[in-house]
């Protein structure tokens, strides 16, 4: 790395740091806010092998969740899904989104399923409690400096209201083996009478040119309300097959003390993750997921 490539990571990660611990003095309280708590982990199997160190990694429609910024990296389509098994209390977690690549920049659409299924009243009849949101983000580039940003619309129907907030990121290409991303999100989201606290997220991703399949993301947290941050960290190692159009994937992550571990086969632009993920609170063991993806 040159002398100027150094002052310009010193610079970017002195900042983003700077940012990140303001917001730490700022958002801390004495209340805690647990609304949409889904919002506050990830999607993808592939993210979720990685222990959802995903923000500065993202860049295929899975980047409308974890930061808009990495929209803007999609070559002409890309799409994403993610179903949820043996989740403990008959929960769901699903996940779909789409994204495609401009001239005018890049705009891709999530829709995320989360709640409860099955759930027993006294008169011996069965609810679902099912939570939607939606996110529809546009994003650009200039360079190596990449920005976007979402609309979001959540539907509780516990609660049955519906609420409107946004989130921002911004990603940046340091040489061709390290990119930083920052991500505000859930900014302004209000569902009813609950107010869905905000998460800002800095991450990391390395891919050392030395050890060639490689990728390391490594990344924080911030969550409104909340006085402690998260870390998350990952690894990956990708194997092209020569001569085909095959590739497979091993990935491994620990997600603020919760491990996982994945895999993944990519068939020319198809693949398709698995993770076995372990939950952050222990009465609820382990789970999988499974994303079905496409890239165009």
């Amino acid at each position: 790395m040159n002398h100027t490539w150094g002052k310009r990571w010193a610079a970017v990660l002195g900042a983003a740091l700077i940012f990140v611990a303001g917001l730490s003095v700022v958002t801390q309280a004495s209340d805690d806010n647990h609304a949409l708590p889904f919002l506050r982990t990830g999607v993808g199997a592939r993210a979720y092998g990685l222990g959802n160190a995903y923000t500065a990694l993202a860049s295929d429609a899975t980047a409308g969740f974890f930061n808009p910024a990495g929209l803007s990296r999609i070559q002409k389509w890309s799409f994403s899904s993610m179903l949820s098994a043996d989740m403990f209390a008959d929960r769901r977690f699903n996940y779909l989104a789409l994204a495609g690549s401009f001239k005018w920049g890049s705009i891709g659409a999530s829709w995320i399923n989360a709640g409860i299924q099955n759930v027993t009243y006294t008169d011996n009849t069965t609810h679902d409690f099912m939570d939607n949101y939606f996110l529809i983000g546009y994003a650009n580039c200039a360079k190596a400096f990449h920005w976007g940003m979402n609309l979001v619309v959540a539907n509780n129907k516990v609660a049955d209201a519906t609420g409107v907030g946004g989130d921002v990121g911004f990603q940046m290409d340091i040489q061709d083996e390290a990119r930083i991303g920052v991500t505000a999100q859930s900014l302004g989201l209000k569902v009813g009478d609950d107010k869905v606290p905000y998460n800002i997220r800095l991450g990391l991703a390395v891919t050392p040119s030395a050890l060639s399949g490689f990728t390391f993301p490594v990344e924080i947290q911030k969550t409104q309300h909340r006085d402690n941050l998260e870390f998350r960290m990952g690894g990956e190692y990708m194997h092209h097959f020569e001569n085909t159009d095959y590739a497979a994937a091993l990935r491994g992550g620990v997600d603020d003390g919760a491990f996982s571990i994945g895999a993944g086969l990519y068939f020319r632009q198809f693949g398709f993750d698995y993770a076995y993920v372990t939950d952050k609170v222990d009465f609820m063991g382990e789970n999988h997921r499974f994303s079905l993806t496409g890239n165009f």
